[in-house]
């Protein structure tokens, strides 16, 4: 029975039922691929996010709650237009990064609160 190999298409024998690549080589760069390919895809997102997260790590050292003005936060290079969760704070639900809660109060002032 001849196969052909998920990664480059060249036909192979293979020498046990259930083999899907003609050498380990293939199938470790067929999946790296794969991998790479769903990071990227993703990358749009998870940069600022990750920026923001170690924004906040930084503030918040030996904290758990602390107000900040938003334009002290926006120079460091917070962006409030991700987050990748709502969570509930005083009944309310806020936007969160990570274990982060960030509430918006008057006078351009962000409190972060970490859960």
């Amino acid at each position: 029975m001849i196969r052909k190999d998920l990664f480059t298409g060249e036909p192979f024998v293979p020498k046990r039922i259930n083999q899907r690549f003609a050498n380990s080589f293939n199938r470790i760069s067929y999946y790296n691929k794969k991998a790479n390919e769903l990071r990227h895809s993703a990358a749009f997102i998870n940069k600022p996010l990750h920026i923001n997260l170690r924004i906040l790590n930084e503030l918040m050292v030996g904290e758990n709650e602390k107000i900040f003005f938003k334009q002290y936060l926006l120079g460091k290079g917070f962006s409030f237009n991700v987050h990748n969760n709502v969570k509930k704070h005083d009944g309310k639900n806020h936007y969160a990064v990570y274990d982060y809660v960030i509430i918006t109060l008057t006078n351009e002032q962000i409190k972060i609160i970490k859960k």
